[in-house]
C-alpha cells in the first residue's frame, strides 16, 4: 500500500476515540442478577488493633464496625489481607499490581474492568470521584483516569440539562462521520495483505460497537430528563458521642465526601452509571497526624473512632441501596456489589501506614453475607476484587496479582 493511501485513510482510526457515548439505554434489571459496581477507599488507613478476632456466621463485631450492626446480613467483612504496595501507593487500592512505583505495570483498576463488562449499559460508563489531588485511583489501559475532584461539577456531571437540539446535531455529525469511516475502511480492505485485513476486520467490529452506542444516544436523547435538587447537608446524630466523635460529624470536609456518596446514589438510582470509583483522604482535624499516635491510649481512640465516622457514612449509604426497589422486584443493594476497602492499616505493631491486615467489606450483590472472614495474611485483595467480578459475569481467570478467587 501506499503511504499516500494510508495517511488519507487514516481519519477513520483517529477519530475513533472521540466516539464517546452522550447516553445509552439500559438493559432491563434481573431481579437474581448483580448489575452494578461501587469501589470506595478509605486512604488514610483504618486501625486494624480493633477489628474483630471471631469469625464466621454470628461474630462479634467490634466497636469499629457498629455502625454497620443493623446490616450484619448484607455484608461480609474480609481482614487480614496483604497490600504489597507502599504509603505512596495507598490509591491504587483498587489497581494492585506487582510495582505500584512503575505506573507502567498498572493496567486496567477493578472499577475499569467492570465498566468495559456494564459500564456501556448507561450513559456514564465510570464515575471516579476524589476529594483530594491524587495521581491516579482508576486506571485504564495503564493510564490513569482523570477523577471529578468538585461536588457541584459531580451534580452537574449526573443531572445537569443539555441542549438537546446542540447535542443531537453532535450526534447526528458523529454518525455521518462513522459511515465515511467504515466506507474508507471498506475501500483499503482491497488493497490490503490478509494479515492487515484480519486487523481491519477487528476494526470494523468496533465501529459496529460504535453505531451501537450512537443508537443508544439517539434514544437517551429522547427520553424525560429527571430533575433532581441538590442534596441537602448530611446531618448525624451526635447524641451520647465523645468531643472528637461530633467534631467529626459536623467536619465540612466530612460532610463534604457524605454528599458525594449521596449523588453516587442518586447516579445508581436513576441508573446515570452503574459502576463508581470514590477515594478522599484529607488531614481533617488532624486524622494523619493522629495515625502517628496509634501507639497510645488517646491516639488508639482517635483512629478507633475516626473510623466509626467513615462506617456511619458507609452504613447511610448502604441502607438508601437497600431502601431502594428495582423494577425487577428486588433492592438496589441486591444488585450493587459493593468493595468498601483501606489501602493502609494502622497498628500498633506497624504503626500509621502498615501494610498488613487491610480489610474490604463486601456488601450487597446478592453474596451470602452476614459473617467475618479472616485470610492468611498473605493474600492480596486481588482475590477478593476477582471473586467480585467474576460474580457481575466478567469472564476473567485472574485479576492483577490475585493467586486465586476467594471464596466469599
Amino acid at each position: 500500500m501506499k503511504r499516500r493511501t494510508f495517511l488519507e485513510s487514516t481519519g477513520c482510526v483517529l477519530m475513533l476515540p472521540a466516539l464517546e457515548s452522550f447516553g445509552q439505554e439500559a438493559k432491563g434489571d434481573d431481579a437474581g442478577k448483580a448489575n452494578r459496581l461501587f469501589c470506595m477507599n478509605i486512604g488514610n488507613g483504618m486501625c486494624s488493633d480493633n477489628f474483630p478476632t471471631d469469625t464466621g456466621k454470628g461474630y462479634q463485631s467490634s466497636s469499629t464496625f457498629k455502625p454497620l450492626e443493623s446490616l450484619k446480613n448484607d455484608f461480609t467483612l474480609c481482614t487480614n489481607l496483604r497490600n504489597y504496595g507502599s504509603h505512596e501507593s495507598t490509591m491504587y487500592a483498587f489497581a494492585e499490581y506487582a510495582d505500584h512505583t512503575n505506573p507502567q505495570l498498572i493496567k486496567d483498576s477493578v472499577d475499569e474492568v467492570a465498566a468495559s463488562h456494564i459500564g456501556n449499559d448507561t450513559r456514564i460508563r465510570n464515575l471516579v470521584v476524589e476529594q483530594r489531588n491524587s495521581y491516579g485511583i482508576s486506571w485504564k489501559g495503564g493510564l490513569p483516569v482523570s477523577p471529578i475532584a468538585d461536588v457541584q461539577i459531580l451534580f452537574q456531571t449526573i443531572f445537569g440539562k443539555v441542549d438537546k437540539t446542540k447535542r443531537a446535531e453532535l450526534l447526528s455529525l458523529k454518525k455521518s462521520m462513522l459511515d465515511a469511516s467504515r466506507d474508507d475502511a471498506k475501500s483499503m480492505m482491497r488493497k490490503v495483505s490478509e494479515v492487515d485485513r484480519v486487523k481491519l476486520e477487528e476494526y470494523f467490529s468496533s465501529l459496529r460497537e460504535s453505531e451501537k452506542s450512537i443508537q443508544r444516544s439517539e434514544r437517551w436523547l429522547n427520553k424525560k430528563q429527571v430533575d433532581v435538587p441538590f442534596p441537602e447537608n448530611v446531618k448525624f446524630k451526635t447524641d451520647g458521642l465523645s468531643e472528637y466523635s461530633q467534631k467529626i460529624l459536623v467536619c465540612p470536609h466530612f460532610n463534604q465526601r457524605s454528599t458525594y456518596l449521596d449523588l453516587l446514589f442518586l447516579a445508581f438510582k436513576y441508573d446515570v452509571t452503574r459502576v463508581a470509583n470514590v477515594y478522599s483522604e484529607w488531614n481533617w482535624l488532624g486524622h494523619h497526624t493522629d495515625s502517628h499516635q496509634v501507639a497510645n491510649k488517646v491516639g488508639l481512640l482517635k483512629n478507633i473512632e475516626a473510623d466509626q465516622g467513615y462506617m456511619m457514612q458507609t452504613a447511610r449509604f448502604l441502607e438508601k441501596l437497600k431502601s431502594t426497589k428495582t423494577t425487577a422486584g428486588g433492592t438496589l443493594l441486591d444488585q450493587t456489589v459493593c468493595l468498601i476497602t483501606s489501602s493502609l492499616s494502622i497498628s500498633k505493631e506497624e504503626g500509621p501506614h502498615g501494610m498488613k491486615n487491610n480489610p474490604v467489606v463486601v456488601a450487597g450483590g446478592g453474596f451470602e453475607h452476614g459473617k467475618h472472614i479472616k485470610f492468611n495474611g498473605t493474600d492480596n485483595r486481588n482475590n477478593v476484587y476477582l471473586a467480585a467480578l467474576q460474580h457481575l459475569g466478567v469472564e476473567i481467570d485472574s485479576f492483577a496479582t490475585s493467586s486465586e478467587s476467594a471464596k466469599l
